[in-house]
Formats: C-alpha cells, sequence, structure tokens
C-alpha cells in the first residue's frame, strides 16, 4: 500500500510534469507564430514526452493502490523575447524538475518505500538527459547570437532531432 505522504508526492509531481507538457505545448505556439517550425517540433515532442512521464507516475501510484488526484495547470508564459529566452525557460523547468524528483526520491527512501524508488531511478537518469539538452540549447543559441542564418541552421537541426524521436 501507498504511503499517503508518498502519494500526495507523486500527484504534485503528476501535476508537475502536466504543467510542464503545457508549457511546452506554449513554447511550441510561441515558435510557431514565428515560422521557426523546427523549434516548434521539438518543443511539441518535449510536450508529449512530459504527458507521458506523468502517466509512468499515474500508472505507478494506481499500480501501489493509490488514488491520482489531478490539480490544476495555470496558463503558461506565451511570449518569448528571444529563441534563446525559450530555451533558457525549458532548463530552468527542467531544474525545478529535477530538484522535485530527488525530494521525492529522498521520501520514498525515507519511508523505505522501494518500488518508489526504483521506479523513479528511472526519472533520475532521464533528468540528465533533459537538463543536458537544454543546457546544449541554450549554450548553441548564445555562440548565435543575433545571425539569423545560425538561428536558421538551428532551428533545423531541432527539428530534425525531433523528427527522430
Amino acid at each position: 500500500m501507498l504511503d499517503p505522504e508518498i502519494e500526495a508526492a507523486l500527484n504534485d509531481q503528476i501535476n508537475f510534469e502536466q504543467t510542464a507538457a503545457q508549457e511546452y505545448l506554449a513554447m511550441a505556439a510561441h515558435f510557431e507564430r514565428r515560422n521557426l517550425k523546427g523549434f516548434a517540433a521539438f518543443m511539441k515532442a518535449q510536450s508529449f514526452e512530459e504527458r507521458d512521464h506523468a502517466m509512468r507516475l499515474f500508472d505507478h501510484v494506481f499500480s501501489r493502490g493509490g488514488c491520482v488526484k489531478l490539480g490544476s495547470i495555470i496558463e503558461p508564459q506565451s511570449e518569448f523575447a528571444s529563441p534563446k529566452a525559450v530555451f533558457d525557460a525549458a532548463y530552468s523547468r527542467e531544474q525545478a524538475n529535477t530538484r522535485a524528483i530527488h525530494d521525492l526520491y529522498g521520501l520514498a527512501d525515507d519511508k523505505n518505500d522501494y518500488p518508489t524508488q526504483t521506479m523513479l531511478q528511472w526519472f533520475i537518469t532521464e533528468q540528465v538527459e533533459e537538463e543536458e539538452w537544454c543546457q546544449e540549447a541554450v549554450t548553441l543559441l548564445e555562440m548565435a547570437g543575433d545571425n539569423k542564418s545560425a538561428l536558421l541552421m538551428l532551428d533545423r537541426r531541432y527539428g530534425e532531432q525531433a523528427e527522430k524521436g
């Protein structure tokens, strides 16, 4: 049986993941409006990935006899000063998500909830990858600066990444 405190924390994380999915979709819309289709496709893929993460947690709660209680999602930011600002926001979101996953793992450890710890190992590994792509994108966009050719090259690159999955 799932500890009530862990159940509540898992529900919070489900909401956190759903919020991230909505934020990434808003980022995709921002890029679509600017005709940066590659960046838009990449952010749409990130949105779907965050929804998948929420469903992993959702399934875990039910597999442990818990109950999922969904919370509200506030309207995400939809305007950004630049492509770099979008990826800066994504990086901040992923860093916050990493902290939340680590806190959840710490709680599961404190409660000797080994099944939840095992499930969260996947998320811990995933967050390393998530922060890595964000950092790389921010660095590349910093190097590109105001160079429109470089921006278009990066837009194409991230679109190709989205297609590969």
